[in-house]
Parts: structure tokens; sequence; C-alpha cells
């Protein structure tokens, strides 16, 4: 047997053969069915309740992002559950059944054999995925979703789905009970989706130093001063007037030298490079304002897809050197908006929306898109999904080298 040779009639036959053995039953049509109905509910009620707290208060916003990222999560995570029980136990399966060795007889090479299981198993984890397909419509409809997004997204999934299942195939490969085969693809789902971010959590407080920064801001003396005055004013007006609030003393404002204990998540925050969820977060085409400016995005529009690409962004910049505190004053106020530029300059507004002048030395960090994340994780994936279809092909080479005790090989 030519392990390695490869030809489009001989992926074909396993390809059909598997698909074949997998849609015999009525079993297959009644899955869909019930897939189709919960996932529909699903949608159902993340657009309703999305549209319902919208519109908490009068804040009325587009509930589109929401409901599409939601139903984006719930495909994905639907399809690396049932994208395991497609080949966890294709191989030792048929090994235990008798039925490995008749196809390895045959002039089939064992790279068409797994590549074609594979194949099998992807296509049909697809077909539950297509289903799915109108109510994420339904969605983008309901949203300003563009066809591209949509695309882009379900384009991702699809291929972490085929990742799942090389690695199921793979462990398939390796153990020769379908059980042990079947709890190892599910542990490593587990490890890509949890463990991984669970890893950069234990490890954080490993990364806390205490590092010195500038703060811009007012002496001790005068903010216990301020202090008072807002703690007399409250005092003496319970009825809620902001009118007369004691206006910050930022012309006092200095620079002084702080310590500070920081968490230098930027060591570690790769670990959440190669879960799905962040890929599929990362990769997902944002409007065009997004792009120079993320965080003020990300706030306005309510996308979990955004704010998931903000966070792994956040956490892989250091810690900032320089601190506005005399800005802050203005943003504890209720009286007083505070936004900012995509440049990071801010801007203060009373709540009439007459403008403040001043002028803060610290500029926020802007944080933008112009460096995609996703290759990288998706890399990572494809190069794990790789290495254990590379497993299962050698595990399947004629003749055997030695296999464990007990194992059935016709």
């Amino acid at each position: 047997m030519n392990t390695w040779r490869l030809s489009v009639n001989g992926l074909r036959t396993v390809t059909e053969l598997e698909l074949k053995q997998r849609i015999r039953s009525r079993r297959w049509i009644t899955a869909l069915v019930v897939w189709f109905l919960v996932i529909g509910a699903i949608t159902s009620l993340v657009i309703l309740a999305t549209s319902r707290i919208m519109g908490v208060d009068g804040n009325v916003q587009n509930p589109g992002p929401m409901a599409f990222a939601l139903n984006v999560f719930f495909v994905l995570g639907m399809g690396l559950i049932i994208a395991p029980s497609f080949t966890a136990t294709s191989i030792n399966g048929d090994r235990g059944a008798g039925t490995l060795a008749t196809l390895q007889a045959t002039r089939l090479s064992a790279a068409e054999i797994a590549i074609g299981k594979l194949l099998a198993a992807w296509l049909t984890a697809a077909v539950f995925l297509v289903v799915g397909l109108p109510f994420i419509a339904w969605s983008m409809v309901t949203g300003s979703i563009s066809l591209w997004q949509v695309v882009a997204c379900f384009a991702v999934v699809f291929i972490l789905v085929a990742v799942v299942c090389a690695i199921g195939l793979g462990w398939s490969a390796l153990l020769s009970r379908p059980a042990g085969s079947t709890v190892m693809t599910y542990l490593s789902v587990v490890a890509l989706t949890v463990i991984s971010t669970f890893l950069m959590v234990i490890m954080s407080p490993l990364v806390r130093s205490t590092d010195v920064v500038r703060v811009w801001g007012i002496p001790a003396g005068v903010e216990a001063e301020y202090q008072a005055k807002i703690d007399n004013y409250w005092a003496t007006h319970t009825d809620g007037d902001v009118g007369g609030l004691p206006e910050p003393p930022v012309d006092k404002c200095t620079w002084n030298t702080q310590t500070q204990q920081n968490v230098h998540l930027e060591r570690v925050w790769w670990f959440t490079v190669i879960n799905p969820f962040v890929v599929v977060a990362d990769a997902a085409p944002l409007p065009e304002r997004a792009y120079s400016d993320l965080s003020g995005y990300a706030s306005s529009a309510a996308d979990p897809l955004a704010m998931i690409r903000l966070g792994v962004r956040m956490m892989s910049m250091p810690p900032e050197t320089e601190r506005d505190d005399c800005i802050q004053l203005y943003a504890m106020s209720n009286y007083y908006r505070v936004d900012y530029d995509s440049d990071g300059t801010p801007h203060i507004t009373t709540a009439s929306g007459n403008p403040v002048d001043i002028h803060s030395p610290v500029k926020r960090r802007p944080i933008t898109i112009d460096s995609p994340i996703w290759p990288w994780g998706l890399g990572a994936n494809l190069l794990i999904g790789a290495t254990f279809l590379w497993v299962a092909i050698r595990r399947l080479k004629v003749p055997y080298g030695q296999l464990p005790s007990g194992t059935r090989v016709a």
C-alpha cells in the first residue's frame, strides 16, 4: 500500500461509502429536524430578548449585532459538540467491526481512507450548520449585518469544525477503544475552548509586578478639600439636583509619581489565541468606524464579537505608564460626560451639552484592529488538526506495526 498516494477516485469512493453509512437510517432526518427546531427556537428567543434589552429606559439600539453574535456562538458551540461524534469512533469502530481491513486490502491508500473519512464527517457536520443559516439570515435582516460578515464568520466556523473532526479521527486511530477516543476528543475540545482561557487566568498572579506610573492629578490636600465640598453638597441637596455641583479643581493638577500593582497580561494573553470563539470573533468583519476606534464602536453598538476582539487586544497591550486622574474626577460625576477622539484626546461636556475647556496631557491609547489576531489562532488550530490527521494516516498504513493486545484486524 502506498501510504500517501491521493487520487480523486479514491477519495470519492471512501467519502461516498462513509456518507451512505451515515444517512442510511431515518434517525438522520429526525436529528436534522430536531436541530432545525432547536436553533429556530433559540434564534427567536435571542432576537426577542435582545430587542427588549436594547429598549430598556428608552435606550433603543439595534439588536441585530447582539442577536447575530449569539447565534454564531451557539452554532459554533453546537458544532464543536456534534463534530466529535462523527469521527471519534470512525477508525477503531471499523476496526472492531472487522470492516477496516476490507478497505485496507484494496488499492486505497492510508491517506485516501483517512482523508475520505474526514471529508465525510466534515460534510455531515456542515449539513447541520447549513440548516441553521436561515435563522442567521433572519438575524442579519433584523440588524445591519452585511452578507460579507455572515460569509466570513461561517467560513471560519466550517474550518474549525473540520479541525475538530480531524482531532477525533486522530484519537480514533490512536486508541483501540471507542469510549476512550470519544472522551479524549471531547477533552481536546474543552482544552481549546475552556482550558486555554483558564490557563491565562491562573497564570495572571505570576505576571503581577509593581510598576512606577506618572500621574496627572491633584495633590492629596486639594483632593480631600474637594471631596469635603462634594459631601457637603449632597448633604444639602437631597433632591438630586446637580446644577450647582462644585467643579473639580483641575487647575491645580500637577505631575507626580506613584507605584501601583499591575498584571501584565500581555505576557500570557496568547493562551486565548487558539480559542475557537476568539478566532471567530476576531475574524468577523466590522464597520469602517471600528477600525480607528474599536472601543468606541464596541460600547456603542453592543456587539459581542467586537467586545471579545477589544478584550483580547486590551490584554495584549502592556499597562500604561501615564494616568490622568483629573479626567476621572469628571468621569465619576453624573453631571459630566467624557468622550474620546479616535486619537485618544478627551473631550468633556456637561449634562446640558456645554463643552468644558480642559487640557489633558495624557491621551488614551487607541485600540484598533489593524493587526488581526485570528490568522494566528486559525493557523494554530489547522496545525493541530493536521497533526492528528497525520497520526491517523500513519496508523492506517499497511503492514501494521505493533498493535495493542486484543486489537481486531479482520
